[in-house]
């Protein structure tokens, strides 16, 4: 398989960015429709929206500084892993930054009380699972060919594995 060159902190600062940018658009968004239409949620789910959130963030973390380490990617849009990482958080699951965005938005909904946020967060697992499937899941089976075959079958896809495979 042809290698490509590895890209630029510029396009990996531009993809994160991006990234974050289309959270805060969201979040913006839910606000806005919350206020306009009265919607909120209990305050008792503060507490543990800030503990989804944290665990969100740090599962982010820490699979990007992996694909970053290990494959010098950021595995978003136009920046797949070249290389089959399946160390860090990729040992217990195979979609950790997913997850973690999951957690993230969930967090977020429960912190700021905000319903319209929390329907977007139960939204996005089904609609990410469809373009796991349907997408991304071919796409790297053609560019990483058997061994990426092999870890399909040993890491779950969602449900973290608290036991990581062996080979990281």
């Amino acid at each position: 398989m042809a290698q490509t060159p590895p890209r630029s902190r510029l396009a990996h600062g531009l993809i994160l960015t991006t990234a974050t940018t289309l959270v805060v658009a969201v979040v913006l968004i839910a606000r806005t429709i919350d206020v306009r239409c009265g919607l909120s949620l209990p305050g008792v789910l503060q507490l543990p929206g800030v503990a989804a959130m944290t665990f969100g963030m740090a599962l982010i973390g820490w699979a990007e500084a992996t694909l970053l380490r290990t494959a010098r990617s950021t595995g978003g849009f136009g920046d797949p892993p070249m290389l089959l990482v399946a160390r860090g958080p990729y040992r217990h699951v195979r979609n950790p930054i997913y997850l973690g965005a999951f957690a993230l938005l969930l967090g977020i909904s429960l912190w700021r009380g905000s319903a319209t946020l929390l329907a977007a967060a139960l939204v996005f697992l089904p609609l990410m699972h469809l373009f796991l499937v349907r997408v991304e899941e071919p796409a790297t089976r053609r560019r990483l060919g058997a061994a990426y075959d092999d870890y399909l079958n040993r890491v779950p896809r969602w449900l973290p594995r608290p036991t990581p495979t062996d080979d990281g």
